[in-house]
């Protein structure tokens, strides 16, 4: 089984050589561990590799279920019938187990690795085959390890967006039939029902019962697991070995079979239980002490929902813990000094409720700033809302940001709340504030001041408490001095400021960055993260970068979609010039080659301001509004006629 390997192994762990040794030819079963993510898929490929340099005649990975039947989850070479009794003997033992040509030894807790040799050979074989166990046992820890990190954070994610749902739902019905479909989404379950205690009948409610004709089941509250947990207050979980436990007689009416259930408390108000939530049925395998803590978790934001009561702290409180969750795991990217000073002073901002002026480019990342100041502060509970100024027509803009009355104008068919209402107690982010008219940023002062908004068309006085982070590319300072930006405005946001810098000077973060991008992507699209050349990395910081962040993104985007190679090489990285040559056709009527002509010539107007509309109206001779006409003429914005997709990112 590839003698030199162990002789390799010994030599290295003797010497200490343990990079060298993880980067030798034979060590592929650590190797593939660092590229693939799938347990099934590694298992075949590391036992093919063993199988390739050894001299076993087959070789098998066994899991043993809950009901004590072995199964073989991946083998090479050819098959033989498993032994049994030395598979159980493996499991406790912590030598390999030798039987009849057999060797068989415990390789990540769960799983046995078994060989099939000669008699005489096995002997000999012992530590060569404890070795290889231990090197599958490590390869399929770190297997696990990032499946379980990624499940964790898609949950918290999931949480959050759920927990979020509800709190907007004021249906009783429509709220149940929610909380139900998301627990079994979540948990992977096949049904999920939300049993609500009617004590008087001594009856459980299931509503809605998920996979039920009409939705709802009725059962009495001394039976099954659902009666045992609302009568001791303890979640329960049941599979394959606890079948006596599953209330039959249900099963019998619905022509249902319950393979496994997890079961827990709502608790409401003064810890009294007022009914349980089920799932039943986990999609794949049982539900596990995971999933009960999950769902214990998820049925104490339901119980709250569901009373509708004041005890909002719980909810916020679970909230935050998420939400700092998320933060820890959304940190910038980059070892640049000036993004390591970045990020001290997001965490310094973030404790304070001061108005931010973010400046930079398009595309370094302003909004990333100020979602890293929101979910690091104690509004992080609350909305984060993104206005983007440039991108609404100066007619609708101060409506889109403080509301509007029914009537106020045209269109205004019932009263509507603005942004500001809309991120009371959060955060609101203003991009592009150099492009906020006059009056409304004579109502935003008002805000910072007062904390006070008028709705477009009202008289009365709305209390907001709204934390600001603005952001522009512009010299707002050379606004005021052309009198297009209030200095009283510009002196209130300017308490505390964040200058991020460009791309370019960002030194080892643009290969660092593209390395994030690739592995993003590839995940993505099912593939293994390409690797860059060294020619390829020398480009990648030679390139100017005038779209920063945003354009390396999308070009390593492009990469992984139109490259399949393992190792990306300068000729792979396309970069989009402004001066590509002109290839209108001469084939098309007068008018279409003028719209051409027209799109082309707005188009690099627009990218050469960096996706602001207002500089490249101004460069061009329009006003904003009629540059917006005349793009929405020629079909360049999206269907809103917003515009979002020329600035949406900064």
């Amino acid at each position: 089984m590839g003698g030199a390997l162990y002789d390799e192994i010994e030599s290295a762990l003797a010497l200490g050589e343990s990079r060298d040794l993880l980067s030798a030819p034979h060590l592929r079963v650590v190797a593939l561990a660092t590229a693939e993510d799938r347990l099934d898929k590694y298992l075949h490929a590391a036992l093919d590799a063993i199988f390739q340099r050894g001299s076993a005649d087959y070789l098998a990975i066994a899991a043993r279920n809950n009901l004590g039947q072995w199964s073989t989850l991946a083998e090479a070479g050819r098959r033989h019938p498993l032994p049994t009794a030395a598979l159980v003997a493996a499991v406790d033992a912590r030598e390999p187990v030798l039987a009849d040509g057999w060797i068989t030894v415990a390789t990540a807790g769960d799983l046995i690795l078994a060989v099939r040799t000669t008699p005489q050979q096995a002997s000999s074989l012992q530590t060569r085959v404890a070795m290889t166990a231990h090197l599958l046992g490590y390869g399929v820890g770190l297997i696990r390890e990032r499946i379980a990190r990624k499940a964790r954070l898609k949950r918290l994610e999931q949480l959050l967006t759920i927990i979020e749902s509800w709190q907007k739902t004021r249906d009783m019905h429509s709220l149940l039939t929610e909380m139900a479909e998301a627990a079994a989404d979540l948990f992977g379950a096949e049904r999920a029902s939300i049993f609500l205690w009617d004590r008087p009948k001594k009856t459980l409610v299931g509503r809605p019962a998920l996979g039920i004709e009409g939705g709802e089941l009725r059962v009495p509250d001394d039976r099954g697991v659902v009666g045992h947990v609302v009568q001791t207050g303890e979640p329960r979980r049941v599979d394959e070995l606890q079948q006596d436990e599953i209330n039959r007689q249900v099963d019998q009416s619905l022509a249902f079979h319950t393979r496994n259930l997890l079961c827990v408390p709502l608790v409401g108000r003064r810890g009294r239980i007022f009914g349980a939530f089920e799932l039943i049925n986990k999609r794949v395998g049982n539900f596990t002490p995971e999933d009960e803590v999950g769902l214990t978790e998820l049925a104490s934001h339901a119980s709250a929902a569901l009373e509708n009561t004041q005890e909002t702290e719980k909810i916020l409180a679970s909230r935050n813990r998420l939400a700092d969750a998320a933060a820890a795991e959304a940190e910038l990217i980059g070892d640049c000094p000036a993004i390591a000073t970045l990020r001290g002073t997001i965490r310094r901002v973030a404790e304070s409720n001061l108005p931010v002026l973010v400046l930079g480019e398009n595309g370094t990342g302003k909004e990333v700033v100020s979602q890293s100041i929101h979910f690091r502060s104690d509004r992080r509970a609350q909305p984060l809302v993104a206005v983007n100024c440039a991108a609404v027509p100066d007619t609708l803009l101060e409506s889109e940001l403080f509301g509007a009355e029914k009537g106020a104008f045209t269109g205004a068919d019932s009263t509507r709340p603005g942004k500001f209402e809309l991120a009371d107690g959060g955060t609101l982010f203003l991009d592009e504030i150099g492009d906020l008219t006059l009056a409304g940023q004579s109502k935003l002062l008002r805000v910072l001041e007062d904390q006070l908004i008028t709705r477009v068309g009202g008289t009365t006085e709305i209390q907001v408490d709204v934390r600001i982070i603005a952001a522009t590319n512009r010299d707002l300072g050379e606004l005021v001095r052309a009198k297009k930006f209030r200095e009283d405005l510009f002196f209130r946001l300017h308490v505390v400021t964040i200058e991020l810098p460009p791309l370019r000077e960002r030194g080892g973060d643009i290969v660092t960055l593209a390395n994030h991008f690739l592995h993003h992507f590839a995940l993505k699209t099912g593939r293994h993260t390409p690797t860059l050349a060294e020619a390829a990395e020398r480009r990648l910081l030679a390139h100017p970068w005038p779209g920063n962040v945003r354009e390396l993104r999308n070009t390593m985007e492009r990469v992984i979609f139109l490259h399949s190679d393992d190792v990306i090489q300068p000729e792979s990285l396309q970069f989009h010039s402004l001066d590509a040559h002109d290839n209108t056709p001469m084939n098309i009527p007068l008018n279409d080659a003028t719209a051409e002509f027209q799109r082309r010539y707005i188009q690099k107007h627009v990218d050469a301001a960096q996706g602001n509309i207002s500089a490249a109206a101004e460069k061009i001779g329009m006003h904003r509004s009629n540059l917006y006409r005349k793009m929405k003429q020629l079909e360049m914005l999206d269907n809103s006629g917003s515009g979002e997709k020329f600035a949406e990112e900064n």
